[in-house]
């Protein structure tokens, strides 16, 4: 199985202004870029996949970035 061809997300943290950036990648290019909005209490700097994508499913605490 090639993995070249999954979709797979990562994440940057910004610590200073407390946002995350997450890139989404199919077979293996940038697709989509995506930036939270400030966040509180609850930055954390301890995400899974599940956790990205449950972010960006279920928040609408983010912004595409161009």
């Amino acid at each position: 199985m090639n993995n070249n061809n999954a979709t797979r997300y990562t994440i940057t943290l910004n610590h200073s202004a407390k946002t995350y950036t997450i890139r989404r990648y199919d077979n293996g290019k940038l697709s989509a870029k995506y930036r939270s909005y400030p966040q509180g209490r609850e930055f954390s700097e301890h995400w899974t996949e599940s956790d990205i994508k449950n972010f960006l499913r279920y928040s609408g605490d983010y912004y595409a970035v161009k």
